[in-house]
């Protein structure tokens, strides 16, 4: 189908254990100036982000996502919802997908959303273990889970550390607050009525992405890949702080942290003109990343 002059192909692939992952491309008319590997947020799907990466394909930048598993389309196929059969098992697709879309000649960035965001940080941090981080031009973190905004009390938190070491299976709702993405309630409205956003999550997931977060805040020195810091400090759902603190012990020499005030979570579905900026913002870092795009003086 397309989206104006820009055609989207929807695609099946089949991991290397087995599992069916349903993919997004975002094509450009022309031979793109970069590809892109997208890793989406927490309950959500490929699908949310067609308005950024159609204006992003006008660009001429090729965007490439997934549904991660235990989420949108992969997640409905297989049933299993919020279950992302492990950490590793997610940083091993992140690495598939940027093997899978790296071109000879064609600068590839990695970009993720909230849980994505911190997957992608944590993927960036382990250069030693993925192939694909050497090959990267560049990434952006789009407001990324290193500590929540509100603190899960104590009395909540720890049972539910051990319920996951007992009962790691087990699905509960995450109970994530729709308010708190977006100032636009078109868009906050669009994403309750979407029957492929979810808040449900096992037990070990939710473990998983809330320790990664906090080894972040020592792994993220370990990131040397040049990158994009995107966040708001009035994200009411993930830490703008525990963000900036991550920024500032990253090791890339080429590294930005940009601080959008006083929006909330989903900066690009922010209202207008606020979710353009951001999308035009992220379009001409990639492009400064680009060798053989001229650039204005």
């Amino acid at each position: 189908m397309s989206a104006g002059v820009v055609t989207v192909v929807n695609e099946w692939i089949q991991t290397t254990d087995k599992n069916d992952i349903y993919t997004k491309t975002w094509k450009t008319t022309a031979s793109p100036i970069a590809n892109l590997v997208m890793v989406h947020g927490f309950g959500e799907h490929s699908g949310r982000y067609d308005r950024l990466f159609s204006f992003f394909a006008t660009q001429g930048i090729e965007c490439h996502a997934y549904d991660q598993r235990g989420w949108g389309e992969t997640g409905k196929k297989s049933s299993q919802f919020g279950n992302n059969q492990g950490y590793d098992t997610a940083l091993k697709d992140i690495d598939d997908a940027v093997l899978t879309h790296k071109r000879q000649d064609i600068p590839l960035f990695l970009m993720g959303h909230s849980m994505g965001g911190g997957l992608i940080l944590n993927y960036l941090a382990r250069g030693h273990v993925y192939k694909g981080v050497e090959l990267l031009a560049g990434a952006i973190a789009s407001a990324p889970l290193v500590t929540l905004s509100m603190q899960i009390p104590a009395i909540k938190y720890y049972p539910m550390r051990a319920l996951a070491a007992i009962v790691p299976s087990m699905t509960i709702q995450a109970g994530v607050d729709s308010a708190g993405i977006s100032h636009d309630q078109a868009e906050v409205q669009k994403y309750l009525d979407d029957p492929l956003v979810h808040d449900f999550a096992t037990l070990a997931t939710l473990r998983s992405f809330i320790d990664a977060g906090t080894d972040l805040l020592v792994q993220a020195k370990a990131i040397q890949t040049p990158i994009l810091y995107s966040h708001a400090d009035s994200d009411p759902i993930n830490s703008f702080q525990g963000c900036k603190s991550a920024y500032e012990i990253t090791s890339s020499e080429d590294k930005e942290l940009k601080n959008w005030t006083g929006l909330y979570h989903e900066l690009h579905n922010e209202t207008m003109p606020q979710r353009q900026q951001v999308a035009e913002y992220y379009v001409a870092w990639i492009k400064k990343r680009c060798p053989h795009v001229k650039h204005r003086p």
